[in-house]
């Protein structure tokens, strides 16, 4: 049989605090698979892996099952990993690189002992006093434990000349090291799960010796996140490391009449929302979950937290959204518009009454109208709508039933991450000028009155007003939040009883422009795309708390945005001054121009300038409430009528002051603003009428426009 010593030194990071793998919980990459060769470990290993744990499949050829994480971060070491060799071999390795051993695999290849094994270097904070022992019996192990005063960090029974004997690796359980911790030989389940329970303990490590029967090491629990599994399929392993946010620290595998099987243990992987999102769904009984999961990421930006989000599921209504992302995309390019005339169905195959485009999408969305959907469907074809989702990037998406008419067989298909694709292409433009009217169709919360999420007791709108009490925010200063704050979304909802027992779908997935402002009080938008699933649990006694466990889930994500954005809102309203568009025109000592010194604020004085104008000459600075219109003509209001071709007078002028400007043709105007709450907000709009004989048949200039947006404090 061929021998392979395989040593992988990887980059050392900067010196941590050490922390044994099994007892970390920061969130990391995590990879698992069975049935690895040793080119396979290679190409890991190059991709930047780092093995945490290697369990023996076969040893001619090599199959390994391995876990594995980012060599990186808080999780970088310097180690190596060594297959197939002998006691003499590894404890070259372990000298040669002052390593030590963190796993390690025993076997005897025809009456010579061997290993498979993972090390580190015992070196700086990875540094620690250890010991590993092999050919041991079941007494010697526990004398060699006592002796040292340690701690099994590693326990492996293999047989031998027809004997069972260990290998055993420890570490010393002192200092920071130390732990309450025990080890049990031949265990059952049962005796395990007591321990676990009575004593607060979690599992470490563990292997099958037999049917029921389980060499382990425990180890306080500390509050620790962690699962443990008997007998599962690979499948298994890979749905429970999915749907806990999970990575493997233990794995072993056997073989049963039924097949391969693994006990595994695995620990926490999510970070501190994704627990949140992760302890939402847990607020219902398990009955009610079926495969569930959540999604929330920034527009062009990180993924923030995520359960399953390549899990195909049945979005029930939420599918509507690639309904309506098709219609609109059609209005953006011309071969549709929203007054376009379909028919509505009254009932599948049975022609309606016909309607705009618009007021469809709006039934559909807003509604949830199935003969909506419907109309869409037959209008623009469910081939053409699944073409879209597919030239978009929607990978795992199918609409396999026509809703209105057809369903619940086949599924339709969707998956969080291309619900994500989806609206994260729409607000990078793929519906051109028509992507506010995509969110305006849609449910909007909380400003048109719509919960959010759909469904529970706890929403979005009353967590709002309860926090800007806690933050002392004015009613005018919430509302006006709610008012910038943009959710459009859609739920979907069904339950059907075909095939078997009434089964439930439920889904919601959306968009979400959150107002955060910045340090100067200017509103700065953060965009995030976010969705949840509930899928395939049955049973109609659990489908409220199924459903209200799901949007409780969506609450936390979309909170944990809206929270930090409320608090940037605080009693300070920042006031602004801007030109409108527009020049004003030349007159015989240049352009008139129009700026501006002082803050725009309540109590406080603005000084309106002019420059750039005749010396000694009248001008009359005009002050108006909106630029929209000006004594009936609509505004800006070309004044080439009266003879001065190129001025535009920009503003309603219903105050105007009169005054002579300076020997530099310069000139100014005060205002003193009231220190009233009720002006923040308020708008002003100013513009200089310069008397100029010289410059047109008029006889006068204009200067540009300006628009005052009042601030203060509330």
């Amino acid at each position: 049989m061929k021998h392979f010593l395989l040593s992988v030194l990887a980059a050392t990071a900067a010196i941590l605090p050490a922390q044994d793998d099994r007892d970390r919980q920061t969130p990391t990459g995590t990879f698992w698979a069975p049935g690895q060769t040793t080119a396979d470990l290679t190409t890991l290993v190059n991709d930047g892996w780092r093995f945490t744990d290697l369990e023996i499949e076969t040893t001619s050829p090599w199959r390994l099952t391995v876990a594995a994480v980012p060599n990186s971060g808080t999780y970088a070491k310097a180690w190596w990993y060594a297959i197939g060799v002998t006691a003499a071999q590894l404890t070259t390795t372990i000298n040669t690189n002052n390593a030590r051993i963190v796993d390690i695999e025993t076997y005897d290849d025809a009456g010579t002992i061997r290993y498979v094994a993972i090390l580190v270097s015992n070196t700086g904070a990875d540094a620690k006093a250890w010991w590993w022992y092999g050919n041991q019996t079941s007494t010697q192990v526990v004398a060699n434990v006592n002796a040292n005063g340690g701690r099994l960090t590693s326990f492996d029974r293999y047989s031998t000349g027809g004997v069972d004997r260990f290998t055993t690796v420890m570490i010393s359980n002192t200092g920071a090291d130390q732990r309450s911790w025990s080890y049990f030989f031949g265990a059952s389940a049962a005796s395990i799960g007591q321990n676990v329970q009575q004593q607060g303990n979690r599992v470490y490590g563990l292997e099958r010796v037999g049917t029921d029967s389980y060499d382990v090491i425990l180890i306080a629990g500390l509050g620790f996140g962690w699962w443990q599994y008997y007998d599962q399929t690979s499948a298994q392993v890979t749905e429970a490391l999915q749907q806990n946010l999970a990575r493997i620290v233990d794995i072993e595998r056997h073989f049963t009449l039924s097949g391969t099987r693994y006990n595994v243990v695995m620990v926490d992987n999510a970070n501190s929302l994704e627990r949140t999102a992760r302890q939402a769904f847990y607020t219902a009984p398990a009955p009610s979950l079926g495969d569930h999961g959540f999604w929330l990421k920034e527009i062009n930006g990180p993924v923030l937290a995520q359960m399953r989000p390549d899990t195909v599921f049945e979005p029930a209504s939420t599918m509507k959204t690639v309904y309506h992302a098709y219609a609109m995309r059609r209005v953006h390019m011309g071969l549709s518009s929203l007054g376009t005339q379909i028919n509505k169905p009254t009932s599948c195959g049975v022609p309606g009454s016909n309607q705009s485009v618009q007021t469809t999408l709006r039934q559909m969305m807003q509604w949830s109208d199935n003969y909506s959907t419907l109309a869409i469907s037959n209008h623009y074809g469910i081939a053409n709508i699944n073409s879209m989702a597919d030239s978009i990037g929607m990978a795992s998406t199918n609409i396999n039933y026509t809703i209105g008419c057809e369903g619940p067989l086949p599924e339709s298909q969707l998956t969080l991450r291309d619900i994500a694709t989806l609206h994260e292409t729409v607000a990078n433009g793929y519906l051109g000028s028509q992507r506010q009217t995509f969110y305006d169709l849609m449910a909007n919360g909380p400003v048109d009155g719509l919960p959010f999420p759909t469904w529970g007791n706890d929403t979005l709108d009353a967590r709002i007003d309860a926090e800007a009490l806690v933050l002392g925010l004015p009613n005018a200063v919430r509302d006006a939040f709610k008012q910038e704050l943009l959710l459009a979304y859609k739920p979907g909802g069904i339950g059907w009883t075909v095939p078997g027992p009434m089964t439930f779908y439920f889904a919601e997935a959306g968009y979400a422009s959150v107002p955060f402002k910045n340090a100067a009080g200017v509103i700065t938008p953060k965009e995030y795309t976010y969705g949840v699933f509930n899928y395939l649990f049955t049973g109609s006694a659990n489908e409220f708390a199924g459903r209200e466990a799901m949007c409780l889930a969506e609450l936390e994500l979309v909170w944990s945005r809206v929270k930090p954005a409320l608090a940037t809102w605080d009693n300070y309203v920042a006031g602004s001054i801007v030109a409108l568009s527009g020049a004003g025109c030349a007159g015989s000592n240049g352009t008139p121009q129009h700026q501006t010194t002082g803050t725009p604020e309540i109590g406080q004085t603005v000084r309106y300038n002019l420059t750039n104008a005749p010396n000694g000459t009248i001008r009359l600075c005009m002050f108006g409430f909106d630029n929209v219109s000006w004594n009936g003509a609509p505004l800006p209001l070309n004044l080439a009528v009266v003879g001065a071709s190129g001025c535009q007078l920009r503003i309603n002028a219903v105050i105007l002051d009169a005054g002579i400007t300076t020997a530099f043709g310069t000139s100014h105007e005060l205002v003193a603003f009231p220190n009233d709450t009720a002006l923040i907000g308020q708008r002003l709009f100013s513009q200089y009428l310069v008397s100029d004989p010289a410059a047109n048949a008029f006889g006068f200039t204009i200067s540009n426009a300006l628009r005052t947006t009042l601030g203060g404090w509330l």
